[in-house]
């Protein structure tokens, strides 16, 4: 068998662009409160409201395939979903360090945070197929859109090296207790403050297995950042490919816990069943909040494969599942049973069925404003009457106790509404994202498409209400509404965390 060599590098941290002087305006911070709230989010242009940045990365840019953009939605109080402003940023956009190319991806992850302290929220992009200087490497690059009044501006470039294919996984949170907000990238942690022309204020090493061969790299890792052990800082989970040791080649996915400290994030854990000793199958996505409000975040896992990978516990269901580890005192507790839920749990609505996907994608947030988050549940696979692969959307209600399987809601694009008809492969539900983007205090659910109109993908979003939403006042929009025409985008692969 052959065995991956790992290695962890420091990004050289580059600007290339930046931004007029801006206003300050004052922004919540950590992403523990985010979390916790769930109303929260992304406020890039400091009016209160949140925004939101839907990923395109497979677009065709100026005749480049797969070059990517990124679609924001400027959140408002006064305007309806379907009018609310959106800008599309990519590296030919003015003002945006550097130019599309082929196969670079841009938006491949996504990440809100305000990096340099003044209260905006800056969207930092990745961009793992990136290649820097003459290597035909993909070292990848971040390119962080810095936060102003007017919305997203300007730029400032973060290179990787060698084959690191920087970008390919993001969170960010305050790993340090500090007071300002940093960046895991699973090879690097870039702590805050950062400068327009300097950079973080230091950088350290970080081993999600992020880098290398894409061969080896057989699945993306993903990562997401929480208070889980409730010591006020957050912690970085990630899910990640393993294929070492007497696990085999393409092995299973595995979770890692890195938790915070004064110092900075620790070395991460891998989390094994209490009882069985076996390592916890992290699936394709994973969400981070406070879902039973005991001050620890707790961690869902979406995992919607319909079998086990080898060298992990054997507790897959047909259809996919999420699966939630309670956070505690000295992080994820594995001696707890795990909740599971998937389409043949009493109150959830739809079969499980081989290929729904259910579980690829996750997202929590307060939906009815109860105080109490929610969960959006992506099944990207589900068929929709004979529309195969049309794909649909699950909320389950969160209560006293966390997320319920009771008043749980099912959407797809035939349901009351909601825009558009159900067809083959459309794969809604694709990525979820939850944020509050009317101000109202009920987080809005967006939902991406990328096969609408194949190639060209769309964005749904609909609006929060109490008891959950039942499609009225809901929006949808793809690249002709962007001024794009019918472009080969993907629109709606991914969202901002």
């Amino acid at each position: 068998m052959r065995t991956r060599t790992l290695r962890s590098s420091t990004a050289a941290w580059v600007v290339l662009a930046a931004a007029a002087a801006l206003s300050p305006t004052a922004l919540a911070g950590s992403a523990a409160a985010v979390q916790a709230s769930g109303t929260a989010g992304a406020d890039f242009n400091g009016d209160g409201v949140a925004d939101t940045a839907a990923a395109a990365s497979l677009a065709t840019v100026g005749g480049r395939e797969r070059a990517g953009y990124v679609a924001v939605t400027y959140g408002s109080r006064t305007k309806a979903l379907k009018d609310q402003t959106r800008r599309v940023y990519s590296q030919n956009t003015p003002g945006v360090p550097g130019s599309a190319e082929s196969d670079d991806v841009f938006g491949s992850t996504l990440a809100a945070a305000d990096l340099d302290g003044d209260g905006f929220t800056d969207l930092v992009v990745g961009s793992p197929g990136e290649k820097v200087g003459d290597t035909s490497d993909q070292a990848g690059t971040l390119t962080v859109l810095w936060g102003a009044k007017g919305g997203l501006t300007g730029g400032t470039v973060i290179k990787g090296t060698g084959f690191e294919r920087l970008g390919v996984a993001l969170a960010s949170g305050d790993f340090d207790g500090d007071g300002h907000r940093d960046l895991a990238t699973g090879t690097t942690v870039a702590y805050g403050p950062f400068g327009r022309t300097t950079g973080p204020a230091r950088t350290a090493a970080m081993d999600a297995r992020v880098g290398g061969d894409p061969e080896e790299l057989w699945n993306p890792p993903v990562l997401a950042a929480g208070d889980v052990n409730g010591d006020g800082l957050d912690d970085v989970v990630a899910v990640i490919s393993h294929g070492e040791g007497e696990l085999p080649y393409h092995g299973p996915r595995l979770v890692n816990w890195f938790a915070g400290s004064a110092q900075g994030l620790t070395t991460g854990r891998t989390l094994r069943d209490a009882a069985t000793g076996q390592t916890i199958d992290g699936g394709r996505d994973l969400a981070v909040g406070d879902l039973d409000r005991d001050g620890h975040a707790d961690i869902v896992l979406g995992r919607p494969g319909d079998e086990d990978m080898q060298g992990t516990e054997d507790v897959n269901a047909v259809g996919g599942a999420v699966e939630i580890v309670r956070g505690g005192p000295s992080g994820p507790d594995t001696t707890v049973p795990r909740i599971r839920f998937d389409q043949d749990t009493v109150g959830v609505p739809g079969t499980g069925e081989y290929g729904d996907d259910f579980g690829g994608a996750v997202s929590v947030g307060d939906v009815d404003g109860d105080g109490r988050l929610d969960l959006a549940v992506g099944a990207r696979g589900e068929d929709v009457g004979t529309a195969a692969n049309a794909g649909s959307v699950t909320l389950l209600h969160g209560g006293p106790s966390g997320i319920t399987a009771s008043g749980a809601r099912a959407f797809t694009q035939n349901s009351t509404s909601v825009p558009g008809t159900a067809e083959r492969s459309d794969a809604f539900g694709t990525a979820v994202h939850l944020a509050d983007t009317t101000g109202d205090g009920r987080a809005e659910v967006w939902i991406g498409a990328p096969g609408e109109n194949s190639p060209a993908g769309g964005v749904w979003v609909l609006k929060g209400a109490s008891p959950l939403p039942a499609g009225t006042g809901s929006a949808a929009f793809g690249p002709s509404a962007l001024g794009l025409g019918t472009t080969a985008s993907h629109l709606g692969n991914g969202f901002n965390r």
